[in-house]
């Protein structure tokens, strides 16, 4: 079953996000939904609202519940998530939900503590303005090549950074994705890879930022962001946004120099075996 669009009636948000003090209750749906077309599950089944995702375990997003707002409220709790264990259960994976402030009802969270589930992954959503980052960063030496198509040899260095294969997920994308690649100068080389996902509402989600352990601290990161921001502000980029774990304290003073603002914060809940 492919993914679909269950909210199509919510607005994506537009600059007046950057305000602060302007986010909305719909904001942290809007962009949960975001990030959920940007990075696809290849197969979804609806659950009256919850997306219950399956990707082959490839990532926690594409292999969890998505607990969206009830479509139609015909079913009671309990069975709700049962049935979402069985689905998961049944493809040999730990029942997981991703839990957000929109994850709805809001008794969810307490009930999959209560079952066994443990917190896994705390991360922030961060957003910043396009202008703003290609402000912050600095184009003296350009290391980094951006195309629609990944280059030959791109997902050969994905999966030295993240050992995984996300190809897959990518390629069921609706939105435009978008690869950055590091090259060393002197011998051609690829020493880093960045991934983004431009949606028409004009924003760039990344999800994908690796750079060779002998490279890093050498601005390589911060040049990725900032070519992929300058290649997609001509194709209606307003903003960026990012998920960064909060354990990585560097990446997220990178993100914030770089004019990154934490919005809301998520994890996950899995039921281990």
């Amino acid at each position: 079953m492919v993914p679909q669009l269950i909210y199509p009636d919510l607005i994506n948000p537009g600059p007046r996000i950057f305000e602060q003090g302007a986010l909305q209750p719909d904001d942290i749906l809007a962009f949960d939904r975001m990030a959920a077309d940007a990075w696809p599950a290849p197969y979804v089944t609806n659950l009256d609202g919850w997306a219950l995702r399956y990707g082959e375990g490839v990532s926690r997003r594409a292999n969890s519940v998505a607990p969206w707002p009830s479509t139609t409220g015909g079913h009671a709790l309990i069975d709700q998530i049962e049935a979402a264990e069985r689905f998961y259960q049944d493809r040999n994976l730990p029942p997981r939900f991703q839990v957000s402030p929109a994850a709805e009802p809001d008794a969810l969270d307490e009930e999959l503590s209560i079952r066994g589930y443990e917190i896994e992954a705390p991360v922030t959503l961060m957003i910043a303005d396009v202008h703003d980052v290609i402000k912050n960063t600095v184009d003296d030496a350009p290391m980094t090549q951006v195309s629609g198509t990944a280059p030959d040899g791109w997902w050969n260095l994905y999966v030295e950074g993240f050992n995984r294969d996300a190809s897959k997920v990518i390629s069921g994308a609706t939105d435009c994705p978008q690869f950055a690649t590091a090259i060393d100068s002197s011998d051609d080389t690829g020493v880093g890879i960045g991934l983004g996902v431009l949606n028409n509402a004009g924003w760039l989600g990344i999800f994908g930022m690796w750079t060779h352990p002998e490279r890093r601290s050498q601005g390589i990161g911060a040049d990725m962001l900032r070519a992929l921001a300058q290649a997609t502000i001509d194709n209606g980029a307003i903003g960026l946004y990012l998920q960064v774990e909060r354990s990585n304290s560097g990446a997220q003073r990178l993100y914030q120099r770089l004019g990154f603002r934490p919005l809301y914060g998520y994890y996950y809940r899995t039921l281990w075996p």
